[in-house]
């Protein structure tokens, strides 16, 4: 061999042991970096973990330290790998990048660790407060949409994507698979809203079929052949959906109850989805002509009017808040193309082109738009940027959008040139033709319209609050939740403009606050007009004493055979005894009344030598506080008695029967605690007195001055 190959191959010998030495080297380092970072992250924080997971999601040592902690990083995680049949953005790239609507808004950034809520409490306080007046009874069922032939269905058939719900319409279920769908999910948010621990069940299962199955298609614009084939009613139920079922899980988040791989899955499918997938215009249509909206006031039938409508807006807001709840920019910012583009139809009056170009329903599509203003706004002033002011293609700022609404509200012709192109949509449900809707009145068309200023000034309270102080007195919603709360949730979308807003600027506290305070200061107020109240009817009370005492202290005085101390009337006559002649003769009582019922026999003692025979059957009567003595003045007693038989009738007719029964019972007085019945002691007094009959006056004087004498005796002599 000769002696330049032998060294050759010694060289290449040489370079090929250095070559396995460095590859032996590298392998060892390498396992030995691998030991290192695992035993480095042991001691890494949460926090350091997720930043990491975010900027390599396809890590799977931090995706590993993930699952080991449990973290899901507010489920901003989604590794490349897990994504099935992912386009990898490459259908976004490719879409119209519409340099005529581009905004500040296309450059937004998704900041870390971004919160909806300051206070996740908030969003729990409002539905406390106010999930008691939904009421779903008739919607159970869907008896309010007469959806009892396929309401049971929903569940499944939005799960799986059944598209022979196509057929609904041919059956005159609804208009529509996107109709039957739309009314599923209304009535899931209305479950929700009123319990939510039961409510977002469907709505988990729901978006676990999705992830798992990834069952939601966009119909391919080339099978287009013609509006009649359903090409439309699935382009719509597609973008629908899953921009509303975006949005509502970036919101209620955390009453979701997932796994972490269960997270990502979903997060990856509807991301994906949201990205990958423009309202495109079926075969043979083109898209809205962002630049000259004078087209609008035209009947093109080759424009596809969904390109700039409604179903954009709800893909801008799924995607919006997806973006930003899960940390995705590249999703943030395919939904801010969506929501550009919509705002590049608002025409230079302020005017949103698509909704006002609906016939005469266009009142009813308008009044969506203050809600969707209002996410958004919200969305944007939770990273930093003022929506209101922000300033659309065609000259007008968001502000000036909304003053736009509440003019035209009151001015409904200000959308005929875009309304009337439209001869026919929406009469056939409401008026025959746009000339008569014309011709209706404004309350008519605002009954038919469901148009409430104070829901609309509700649905705008930020714009109010900053901007039209003259509509302040209408955003007080919370008095007026039990009528309109249908207005307010999934009115839309699936979630609650009103919610959202209120519980981002942490007002649910400030109104529970201000009604506490306002109910306090109303029991306050309460207790001191009841105090007064109370107050005026003591001092009522006391002068109607004062009052009385005063005509008791005349009445008494009146009463000259009497003296009143310490509530009592005691006889001022002088006493006489009562002598008796032969014993008692017990009677029997015929009531509890009568006390020591006897005839008695004796004899009045006026002086020494004076006295007046008494004869007759007496009792004492059981009265409260009162000594009185009754006696019968009959025609069948004794002699003695006779002065006062005489006078029986006379004296009912001038006293009343008081003292002088109709049983022929005459009653004297000495001690009383009643005003009236010493008042009528006094009649008999004056009776006798005035009666010009001497031998009754003077008896009388006498058994009444014995009274107490009498009744002493017959407490000795006789038993009870």
């Amino acid at each position: 061999m000769p002696v330049v190959s032998n060294i050759k191959l010694k060289l290449l010998g040489v370079v090929e042991l250095n070559l396995y030495i460095r590859v032996i080297c590298l392998l060892c380092a390498s396992f030995m970096a691998a030991n290192a970072l695992a035993q480095d992250l042991s001691g890494w924080s949460d926090k350091t973990v997720c930043r990491v997971a975010k900027a390599t999601p396809d890590n799977m040592d931090y995706q590993a330290e993930l699952t080991k902690r449990g973290l899901s990083c507010g489920g901003a995680i989604t590794s490349s790998s897990s994504v099935a049949n992912s386009k990898s953005n490459q259908a976004y790239e490719s879409f119209p990048v519409h340099e005529f609507a581009k905004s500040p808004l296309r450059d937004l950034k998704v900041p870390e660790n971004w919160q909806l809520f300051k206070d996740p409490k908030e969003l729990d306080l409002f539905h406390d407060k106010f999930k008691h007046a939904v009421e779903i009874t008739q919607l159970d069922r869907g008896h309010l949409w007469k959806m009892g032939a396929y309401f049971d269905d929903c569940e499944r058939a939005i799960s799986e994507w059944d598209q022979s719900w196509v057929s609904h319409k041919a059956q005159g279920l609804s208009n529509g698979i996107q109709s039957s769908f739309i009314r599923c999910a209304t009535i899931f948010t209305y479950q929700h809203f009123q319990n939510r621990d039961e409510g977002i069940k469907v709505f988990e299962r729901i978006l676990l079929s999705w992830a798992k199955n990834k069952p939601v298609l966009y119909p391919d614009p080339q099978d287009f052949t013609n509006w009649n084939s359903g090409w439309g009613e699935l382009q719509y139920a597609s973008t629908m959906l899953v921009g509303d079922f975006a949005s509502f899980y970036a919101v209620y988040y955390d009453d979701f109850d997932f796994s972490l791989k269960q997270r990502q899955d979903i997060e990856s499918y509807l991301s994906d989805w949201l990205i990958n997938h423009d309202i495109d215009p079926p075969r043979g249509h083109h898209g809205c002509d962002l630049e000259d909206l004078t087209k609008f006031e035209s009947n093109d039938d080759w424009v596809d009017g969904d390109y700039c409508d409604s179903n954009r807006w709800r893909m801008g807001l799924g995607a919006v808040y997806l973006g930003l709840r899960t940390g995705n920019q590249e999703l943030f910012t395919a939904g801010n193309r969506h929501i550009e583009i919509n705002l590049s139809v608002i025409d230079k009056d302020g005017i949103y082109a698509p909704w006002a170009k609906k016939g005469a329903m266009a009142l009813s599509y308008a009044r969506q738009l203050p809600e969707v203003l209002t996410l958004l706004a919200v969305a944007y002033k939770s990273i930093g940027y003022d929506f209101y002011e922000h300033k659309l293609p065609h000259g007008k700022k968001i502000h000036e959008v909304y003053e736009s609404l509440f003019d035209f509200i009151y001015y409904p012709e200000k959308l005929d040139k875009y309304a009337s192109t439209i001869f026919e949509y929406g009469t056939n449900l409401r008026f025959d033709n746009y000339d008569t809707y014309s011709e209706a009145s404004l309350s008519e068309k605002w009954r038919h319209e469901m148009i409430y200023p104070e829901v609309l000034a509700a649905q705008s309270k930020g714009y109010v609050l900053r901007y039209r102080p003259d509509l302040l007195d209408k955003i007080n919603y919370h008095k007026t939740w039990n009528k309109y709360w249908h207005a307010h949730i999934s009115v839309f979308v699936n979630i609650s403009g009103i919610a959202i807003y209120e519980s981002f600027n942490q007002n649910v506290s400030k109104l529970i606050q201000k009604q506490k305070e306002e109910l306090e200061k109303k029991q306050k107020e309460n207790r001191l007009r009841l105090k007064k109240v109370a107050e005026k009817i003591k001092l009522k009370k006391v002068q109607e004493q004062l009052k009385q005492k005063a005509k008791q202290i005349e009445e008494v005085s009146k009463l000259a055979m009497f003296n009143f101390k310490d509530g009592s009337f005691s006889l001022t006559l002088d006493q006489v005894d009562f002598i008796e002649s032969e014993l008692p003769q017990k009677q029997n009582m015929n009531n509890g009344f009568e006390l020591h019922k006897a005839s008695i026999n004796g004899e009045l003692k006026l002086s020494s030598n004076m006295q007046v025979g008494f004869r007759t059957l007496v009792y004492q009567k059981l009265m409260f506080q009162e000594n009185r003595l009754s006696i019968n003045v009959s025609e069948m007693t004794d002699p003695e008695m006779n002065p006062f038989k005489r006078h029986r009738e006379p004296l009912q007719k001038k006293c009343g029967v008081g003292l002088m029964d109709e049983w022929d019972w005459l009653s004297f007085i000495t001690k009383t605690s009643d005003i009236k019945i010493a008042k009528n002691q006094q009649c008999h007094y004056e009776y006798f007195k005035e009666a010009n009959d001497k031998p009754a006056w003077e008896l009388f004087q006498t058994v009444l001055g014995g009274t107490d004498s009498i009744l002493g005796y017959l407490q000795t002599n006789v038993e009870r």
